[in-house]
């Protein structure tokens, strides 16, 4: 476990909860999706702190766009754990980059993360390059984050093995006005099932978001699994390895990813 007096307490935030009923599945453990939601409450609380959050970002008419997400899980808490989520600002060039750590109730990291995080203009919806206003109170030097598994995240080829169709809600969309990024996590998993008699959990999870998506949007979620014996980043073997692509179809008739990801699964200990 890292030693947080490393990095000055003032750039990190902690935020403590317990998990609750609604946040878990029908096995008891948490939900990525979940989780996605408490890294991001955790981020806009710590940037809202040093004054690079949303309501500074709203009076320029620009906001923060999760980018890419990329989470290494040791396990995924229980209904009614109390758990703290330890995050902090970390490089800053084209993107904001952010790290995380999930911790248990004995101060064991179950989970690390890091993200990057894009400006988008409100009016035009277009990528915006970083302010100097924030930059100027952005960390000079602050600690490192979690990497991403890959440069760039691979192209699922052709429709992979199996495939699920979805459809954008508006009780999807965020503050932001386009679907929550928590949500695309839920989404990759539909199309996924484990074979009869084998249960999964996951050990690596890395998404990448490439378009947003609005309500009455027909979307496809698809897969594809690569067998094999891969070590994850604490040293557990993970049997599966996923491609995922979350698609739909443009006006010309192709189609375009609007997420991918990558994830490693390994055997539910529970099992």
């Amino acid at each position: 476990m890292d030693d947080f007096s490393r990095q000055p307490v003032e750039l990190a935030y902690d935020l403590s909860l317990s998990v609750r009923y609604g946040e878990t599945g029908a096995d008891g453990i948490t939900t990525l999706s979940s989780v996605a939601n408490w890294l991001q409450e955790a981020a806009g609380h710590s940037a809202s702190s040093l004054g690079f959050g949303e309501e500074t970002l709203a009076g320029m008419g620009l906001t923060w766009i999760l980018t890419r997400l990329v989470l290494r899980i040791r396990r995924l808490p229980v209904s009614g754990e109390a758990i703290r989520v330890h995050t902090w600002p970390s490089a800053l060039d084209r993107f904001g980059c952010r790290g995380y750590e999930v911790f248990d109730s004995s101060n064991e990291c179950i989970l690390s993360g890091g993200s990057a995080w894009s400006i988008m203009d409100m009016a035009t919806r277009r990528m915006a390059p970083i302010p100097p206003q924030l930059a100027a109170v952005y960390p000079s030097n602050p600690r490192a984050c979690d990497p991403f598994s890959c440069r760039v995240l691979p192209r699922l080829a052709g429709n992979g093995d199996r495939q699920a169709l979805l459809r954008v809600r508006r009780d999807d969309l965020d503050i932001n006005g386009h679907v929550n990024n928590a949500h695309y996590l839920s989404w990759l998993l539909e199309s996924f099932e484990p074979r009869p008699g084998q249960a999964l959990a996951p050990s690596l999870v890395d998404l990448g978001f490439r378009a947003e998506c609005f309500p009455g949007e027909e979307l496809m979620s698809q897969v594809g699994a690569e067998d094999g014996d891969i070590l994850d980043i604490f040293g557990q073997t993970a049997p599966v390895r996923l491609v995922h692509a979350i698609r739909r179809t443009t006006a010309d008739g192709t189609s375009e990813d609007v997420c991918r990801a990558v994830t490693l699964w390994r055997h539910s200990p529970l099992i």
